[in-house]
């Protein structure tokens, strides 16, 4: 009878390749909004607004206009990110080769990379967390903070917010987007039509569909270059479009100002921040990240959103 091995697994050699991390769409969001640190709790955003009454020429005094100083709370919530790996699991896997002789590891073998995962998958959460997190109805990750969304339909119901979907679109295609755009670049209020930070945030999904809408349409030159990092100017305007995996999955657009967007935190970088250390009580090692994040809007009636209808 000859060499028998059906009981044998094929080999694999998984050590040939190194440890490859999964890819994903980092946050950009910091860089469009204003980050308003030192917050243990909550602030305010100070408000200055006035009203100018001209009058004819004369030597009279007759008061006329008003200065209003008004506030905007910001609430930011305490967030966490814990992980434990226990080293002993490692030494029965292919990781074994990678760890140190002896029985007292304390290092996870491939740190660095395990490092750089954790903060761009945190980056990730945050960027989403800050459009759709929703403290009331919102899910896994989502449940901790309330983002631009929520803060936005909760302005929306007191009629403070400008309708962008003035053509009462029920769904995004490559043949109404143009459209769509259109309209909420239209609905721009005049005070700030001509503001040179006016950004509209848009999914990448919904970002790709207006991309092809140009090219399809030939309105302007197509060279292969527009938009190929997801950023663009709207052809004709002086909004840039911008694509965050915050607004991934939503079929919604929001139009305003950098100004007018704000991000609260406590330190600047604290959730760039994290520990990684060995706990000798609990022969583990441990991960630890911290932050504080909460949003809010200065002007809620500069602001102009897309919900399909």
């Amino acid at each position: 009878m000859g060499l028998n091995v059906t009981n044998l697994t094929d080999f694999v050699n998984e050590n040939k390749m190194e440890l490859i991390k999964k890819s994903i769409l980092e946050g950009r969001t910091m860089d469009y909004v204003v980050i308003q640190p030192d917050i243990k709790s909550s602030a305010a955003i100070n408000i200055i607004d006035s009203t100018i009454q001209a009058q004819a020429g004369g030597c009279s005094f007759n008061d006329l206009g008003s200065t209003e100083l008004k506030q905007r709370n910001i609430s930011v919530d305490a967030v966490r990110v814990n992980e434990s790996i226990c080293l002993d699991e490692l030494e029965a896997k292919w990781t074994q080769s990678l760890m140190n002789k002896g029985s007292y590891n304390e290092t996870i073998p491939f740190e660095e990379i395990y490092v750089q995962d954790k903060a761009e998958k945190i980056a990730n959460m945050i960027e989403t967390m800050v459009w759709q997190g929703d403290k009331d109805t919102g899910v896994g990750n989502l449940a901790y903070t309330n983002g631009f969304l929520k803060v936005i339909d909760a302005e929306v119901a007191l009629g403070n917010v400008i309708e962008g979907n003035v053509e009462g679109e029920t769904s995004i295609t490559v043949a109404n987007i143009i459209s769509i755009v259109d309209g909420m670049v239209d609905s721009v209020p005049e005070a700030i039509i001509n503001a040179d930070d006016l950004y509209l945030f848009i999914s990448y999904a919904d970002f790709r569909t207006y991309a092809r809408a140009l090219r399809n349409a030939n309105l302007f030159h197509y060279d292969g270059q527009e938009g190929k990092d997801f950023i663009m100017t709207i052809p004709g305007t002086n909004v840039t479009m911008v694509a965050t995996s915050g607004l991934n999955a939503t079929s919604r657009m929001v139009l305003s100002r950098k100004a007018n967007l704000y991000v609260g935190t406590d330190l600047l970088n604290d959730y760039e921040d994290f520990d990684i250390f060995y706990s000798k009580d609990n022969q583990e090692v441990r991960f630890i990240s911290k932050f504080k994040i909460g949003t809010q809007l200065s002007f809620p009636d500069f602001i102009v959103e897309y919900t399909n209808a």
